[in-house]
């Protein structure tokens, strides 16, 4: 028996703290919550007291839309995000260095540039990219993981030429004099592209710099919204050797797209079904994609984004993902779609309830993943079926900027909107769709609650929620989300020890504040997270 001890402890109720007390944790779950430090359980206990000298313990965050395994692939990239290359030739210089200590397949990676925060204000092109690395293959993914640019070495050995057709649901972007690639590959173009797998190893290598980083941020439950089968063996080995930082939430990736292979027909096939697993990694269902991304405007929309005609990309027709969709329900496995723009949730929507299955989706809890600018109609439709709505209100803090630009004052008033959701009693935790940005949930509880972006630019006045609405978000909601509401995200007896600790109260400070909130320590099961 392993007994821990959190002594002189304030303990989040939800809306306040407790007076300092103490909560008893025995082999990772909280037995106790009192006013009296009890003694050990017996004489042979593993027993150890950990005093928190009157600090807030808060319930472990739960990420409920990440990506670990592309975060892990990323940490082992080039990093062009803003903050590291704000310049076209900032990017040119950082592939530039890679290029001088290339990967052993010889291509170069990396990900995170957004044109909207480059000082240029322009789409890179292939071109950028030729100049420093002309015999190496470079592939850089926007931020959104929506589109690629590629040099053209990685053109030429993708066999990607000016007679290579548009594929469904994706655009090889052309230079309009020559009608040659320029390098950038919208949605499912990307599939295009013929780059190496990593291996095992380099995959594990950077899981374990990604478990550090999810530590960090107070986060000990991740949902993995693109689970392939790399993914999902390295979880299924790190768990059985006891190495898992983390809880995992493994999504499986439906259908072949992205440059990644379906697993539905497999997932059936073998029986798998959502709940397969254990408390630390446990199978949640099938992640399917309708469209884009707002920023690179492949988001689908009904009216066309701000000075322009376009109105983005829909991956399938209406037969074709609604039939998906059924097949998943049909075999116990929960859909998450993901739907951005109002006509991809329209689409999600009407794929839902054309299986004919609508007490399945209520009771499976169903989901659409973003729900980025829902209408009215859509909120009441998704209120209607206990449809979850998966929102990435992290974003409005990083690229909330970029949104305003391209969709305009009016329907900034509709992104991730949360006072919506709670007002129609919608379920609607939070996420950073990690790593298209920052993963600290802090940073999107601050969103949430000012609506404002990190250049301090206010979004809308009118979808703003409280401190307590936003952790739970984050906390009770997010649990919800994945059937686990009694055992994560809370403090009770019977829930898992998973804890984060502050020095203040998120409830006492200014909300300018809260972006700036990092735990002193963080505890999965009782014991020190991020290790393994």
């Amino acid at each position: 028996m392993t007994v821990r001890i959190f002594a002189n402890a304030r303990v989040f109720e939800g809306e306040s703290f407790s007076a300092p007390q103490a909560v008893t944790v025995v082999d990772g779950r909280i037995h106790a919550i009192g006013p009296e430090v009890p003694g050990p359980a017996s004489d042979d206990a593993d027993s150890r007291t950990i005093d928190l000298d009157g600090r807030y313990l808060m319930p472990g965050f739960i990420e409920s839309h990440g990506h670990p395994g592309m975060l892990s692939r990323t940490l082992l990239e080039v990093d062009v995000t803003p903050g590291a290359a704000g310049s076209i030739a900032a990017i040119r210089d950082a592939v530039g260095a890679a290029v001088e200590d290339p990967p052993a397949d010889g291509w170069i990676r990396g990900a995170g540039w957004l044109e909207g925060y480059l000082e240029d204000r322009r789409v890179p092109t292939r071109d950028d990219l030729d100049a420093v690395s002309p015999e190496h293959p470079v592939v850089l993914i926007r931020g959104c993981r929506h589109i690629a640019l590629a040099n053209s070495k990685a053109l030429e050995l993708s066999g990607i030429d000016a007679s290579t057709p548009d594929p469904a649901g994706g655009r090889v972007v052309r230079d309009p004099a020559t009608g040659e690639p320029n390098g950038i590959l919208q949605e499912a173009a990307q599939d295009l592209l013929r780059m190496p797998a990593y291996t095992p190893e380099m995959l594990e290598r950077g899981f374990a710099l990604a478990q550090e980083k999810f530590a960090g941020w107070g986060i000990t439950t991740v949902n993995d919204m693109s689970t392939g089968a790399a993914e999902l063996r390295m979880y299924t080995r790190l768990n059985r050797a006891g190495r898992l930082g983390l809880r995992v939430r493994p999504w499986l990736w439906a259908l072949d797209q992205m440059g990644m292979k379906g697993l539905l027909s497999s997932a059936i096939g073998a029986g798998v079904t959502s709940g397969l697993g254990d408390e630390m990694m446990r199978i949640q269902g099938m992640k399917f994609v309708l469209d884009g991304g707002v920023g690179g405007q492949t988001a689908a929309l009904h009216c066309p984004y701000e000075h322009s005609d376009e109105t983005g990309i829909l991956y399938y027709d209406d037969e074709e993902i609604t039939d998906a969709v059924r097949r998943a329900l049909e075999h116990g496995l929960r859909p998450a779609i993901h739907g951005i723009g109002d006509a991809a949730i329209d689409q999600a929507l009407r794929a839902l309830e054309g299986t004919g299955l609508m007490d399945r989706v209520a009771g499976m809890r169903a989901r659409i993943e973003h729900c980025t600018l829902p209408s009215d109609e859509n909120l009441d439709t998704i209120a209607r079926h206990d449809i979850i709505a998966a929102s990435s209100v992290g974003f409005l803090y990083h690229i909330g900027d970029s949104y305003l630009d391209v969709l305009g004052a009016e329907r900034m008033e509709r992104v991730y909107p949360h006072r919506s959701f709670i007002d129609r009693g919608i379920k609607a935790p939070g996420n950073s769709d990690v790593p298209v940005t920052n993963g600290n949930p802090w940073e999107g509880i601050y969103g949430a609650v000012t609506r404002k972006s990190s250049s301090g630019q206010v979004l809308d006045t009118v979808q703003n929620i409280t401190v307590a609405e936003a952790l739970a978000a984050y906390t009770s909601v997010a649990a919800y989300a994945t059937f686990e509401e009694d055992t994560l995200g809370t403090i009770a007896p019977g829930a898992h020890a998973d804890f984060g600790v502050y020095e203040r109260s998120p409830f006492d400070v200014d909300p300018e504040e809260l972006k700036d909130f990092t735990p002193a320590a963080v505890y999965l099961a009782g014991e020190p997270a991020g290790t393994d």
